[in-house]
């Protein structure tokens, strides 16, 4: 049927509408005994017209719902569907322009991945050098003595520095992240979802608001190291996820590429550098700003870079 060639035939609406089959007048009784007749009287005519159409085809049409939003898994917290505001025009060129973006429900970590959780992954693959990807996972004290990860070389394990089991995992790769959350069934996030799960859908500028609020927040070396994570419950973001601003920065699933119609322009976009978000424990409200987009190579094992994990609704 041509569109709009059903509601443009006036003779023929006018003849379903004198003329309401059989089917027509049980879908009128059902309304009628559901209290709904006085819905479609409002409407008028238009109601009875469609009502018969639609029978003459041979189907009701049943009001549409919204999905149901599962129940997120343990651990994370459910973004719903919907469209949000990203990015910023008051801000620094690569976070232009401020537009709205629709996004599926997807699922995101509650809190940062930590060294507890880490170590048992690596625990779990045997290793950490060149088995995510070719590259390193992550480094050892061994490597860096900044790392809180121990390999026992007497048992053949990892172990994590005593006080720093839930404190974010730091000193892992992009690939060491990505491996971790496929390992679980997950994946890195998006920078978009990244975003809509740090600011909800008004636009603010912290989780938490418009102003920053230091005791929101483990930026600014006010610390001088990581928390454990979840420490600071009053900066959480509107879904529920903690940690979005400060602690550490976090690598999300992008490349550095510019927003569509942006007019930035830089040498470094492209398949070069991933994109982390959220600011630091030793880096300056600025940067803890839920637009705010910062850059690292994939293989580097940064001290102030941790990671969480973002997955699909089961279908």
């Amino acid at each position: 049927m041509r569109r709009g060639h059903f509601l443009g035939n006036a003779s023929a609406r006018k003849h379903w509408v004198r003329r309401p089959s059989q089917s027509v007048r049980q879908c009128l009784a059902r309304l009628e005994r559901a209290d709904a007749l006085g819905t479609a009287i409002a409407i008028g005519g238009m109601a009875l017209l469609l009502i018969a159409g639609l029978a003459l085809f041979g189907s009701f049409p049943r009001a549409s719902r919204p999905a149901p939003i599962l129940a997120p898994p343990e651990g994370m917290v459910v973004v719903p569907a919907g469209a949000f505001l990203m990015g910023s025009d008051d801000a620094r060129d690569d976070e232009k322009p401020l537009r709205r973006v629709y996004l599926d429900t997807f699922y995101i970590d509650k809190y940062e991945v930590t060294h507890a959780e880490y170590v048992e992954f690596l625990n779990a693959i045997g290793g950490h050098v060149g088995r995510c990807e070719g590259h390193d996972c992550v480094d050892t004290q061994d490597e860096n003595s900044d790392s809180h990860i121990i390999y026992d070389y007497r048992v053949g394990r990892y172990m994590v520095e005593r006080g720093y089991e839930d404190h974010p995992v730091i000193k892992v790769s992009w690939y060491g992240a990505k491996a971790y959350c496929e390992h679980h069934g997950k994946r890195l996030p998006t920078e978009a979802e990244w975003e809509k799960a740090a600011r909800g859908t008004d636009g603010r500028v912290y989780p938490w608001g418009d102003e920053f609020e230091a005791s929101r927040a483990n930026v600014g070396d006010r610390v001088g190291d990581t928390t454990p994570v979840g420490s600071y419950p009053a900066g959480a973001s509107p879904y529920g996820a903690h940690d979005m601003a400060g602690n550490v920065w976090e690598w999300v699933e992008d490349w550095y590429q510019a927003y569509p119609g942006s007019d930035c322009r830089s040498d470094l976009f492209g398949a070069k550098y991933k994109v982390v978000r959220g600011g630091s424990w030793n880096h300056p409200p600025r940067d803890a700003r839920c637009s705010c987009r910062d850059i690292a190579h994939p293989a580097r094992r940064i001290l102030v870079v941790g990671f969480r994990c973002a997955k699909e609704p089961s279908r």
